[in-house]
């Protein structure tokens, strides 16, 4: 049975529905230990697209083993903004969850979380768009 590690959603507050929509970015394990990235985003027409591609447990390892270096504040400082979007970030499986959630930047304290977010859908993203 295939299971999501890793999950990062995107959604904008201003703008078209189409740019506001959410968009989601996943690293999925299958029952034989391969890894997969997984983008869903709604098109011009508001239908959901997803694209699924294989990829290299090294790919993986290294950024699990970034997000298992971060050490945050479980309680961020609350910060106030106007046009932005959320981001939200679960990683692990059946066995725990973490999850995080923050509005456009990053709380104080979370800026190197928010940091391996980015990077992890500019990898998604690049491996994607190589299909």
């Amino acid at each position: 049975m295939a299971e999501i590690i890793l999950r990062i959603s995107t959604e904008g507050t201003f703008g078209t529905p189409y740019e506001t929509a959410k968009k989601m970015f996943e690293v999925i394990k299958d029952n034989k230990g391969a890894y997969y990235f997984k983008f869903t985003k709604k098109n011009e027409l508001l239908q959901n697209e997803t694209i699924k591609k294989r990829v290299e447990n090294d790919q993986i390892a290294e950024i699990m083993s970034r997000l298992s270096a971060i050490k945050i504040p479980a309680f961020p400082n609350h910060q106030m903004g106007c046009d932005g979007g959320f981001t939200e970030l679960e990683v692990g499986g059946y066995e725990g969850k973490s999850h995080f959630r923050w509005w456009s930047g990053p709380p104080q304290g979370w800026e190197e979380l928010d940091d391996v977010a980015r990077l992890i859908i500019e990898t998604i993203s690049t491996e994607i768009s190589k299909t």
